[in-house]
C-alpha cells in the first residue's frame, strides 16, 4: 500500500491516502487479528474484501502515528459509524476501486469521502442537491463531484442514518478552485456546521469534514 498523499489539516487531524495495489493475501499479512473480523467474514465480493482490509491497515497506521494507543480494531454503531476499540479518537474511512483514505482526529468528529468524477452525477444531481445547488452546479461535473463528496463527508461526520442529502445538508456556494467549503446539516435534534477540506487526486475528489 504505497502512501500517495498525507496532510496534517491541523495539529489534531491527520489524513492519509493510499494507493490500493495489493491482493487480499498481501493485505492479510499487513493486518493483525482484530476484534472486527466477524464483519469481514460476511463480505463475499473480492474488491470489497480488499477495501475492508486496506481501510483497517490505514487506520492502524494513523493510530500508531497520532496516538499512544495500540490499534485493537474497530466497531460500528447502529448507524454504521466506525469507532476505534479502546480509543476515543474519532475516525472515518472511504474506499474507491483505486484508493483508500482515512482521517483521524484527536477529539472532534470527522467525516471523509472520495469520489471519481463521473457523468452519472448529472443524472442523480436532483436526488442530492437542493434547487439552488442544482442551479449553481449545472452540468459541471467537477462542481457536482465536490457537492457530492462534501455532503457525504458531512453525513459521515454526523454519523446518523435517515438524513436527506437534498433537504437536510446544505453546502454554501463555492468557486471551482475552492479548497475549503462551508456545510450545514440539520438533523432531528441538532444543527451541525463543518468546514470541508477539498483535495484533488487526478480525477478523484477527496473531501474531509471537520
Amino acid at each position: 500500500m504505497p502512501l500517495h498523499y498525507t496532510e496534517l489539516l491541523n495539529d489534531d487531524c491527520r489524513v492519509w491516502l493510499w494507493k490500493l495495489d495489493e491482493d487480499e493475501d498481501q493485505l492479510r499479512e499487513l493486518l493483525p487479528v482484530t476484534d472486527d473480523h466477524a464483519e469481514f467474514d460476511t463480505i463475499t465480493h473480492p474488491q470489497k474484501r480488499r477495501e475492508w482490509l486496506a481501510g483497517r491497515i490505514l487506520v492502524k497506521k494513523l493510530v500508531e502515528e497520532l496516538t499512544s494507543v495500540e490499534y485493537r480494531g474497530m466497531w460500528k454503531d447502529e448507524h454504521g459509524k466506525p469507532f476505534l476499540i479502546d480509543s476515543s479518537c474519532p475516525i472515518s474511512i472511504t474506499h474507491t476501486a483505486d484508493y483508500v483514505a482515512g482521517v483521524l482526529h484527536q477529539h472532534s468528529p470527522v467525516g471523509i469521502d472520495m469520489e471519481k468524477v463521473h457523468p452519472k452525477l448529472i443524472r442523480t444531481a436532483r436526488k442530492f442537491l437542493s434547487d439552488p445547488e442544482v442551479q449553481q452546479a449545472g452540468a459541471h461535473l467537477t462542481r457536482l463531484c465536490m457537492y457530492w463528496c462534501a455532503k457525504e463527508a458531512l453525513y459521515k461526520l454526523n454519523g446518523r442514518k435517515k438524513v436527506s442529502f437534498r433537504d437536510s445538508i446544505t453546502i454554501a456556494p463555492f468557486t471551482d478552485n475552492a479548497t475549503v467549503l462551508e456545510g450545514t446539516l440539520t438533523d432531528a435534534d441538532r444543527l451541525v456546521r463543518a468546514r470541508i477540506h477539498i483535495r484533488w487526486v487526478e480525477d478523484y475528489c477527496l473531501a474531509v469534514a471537520i
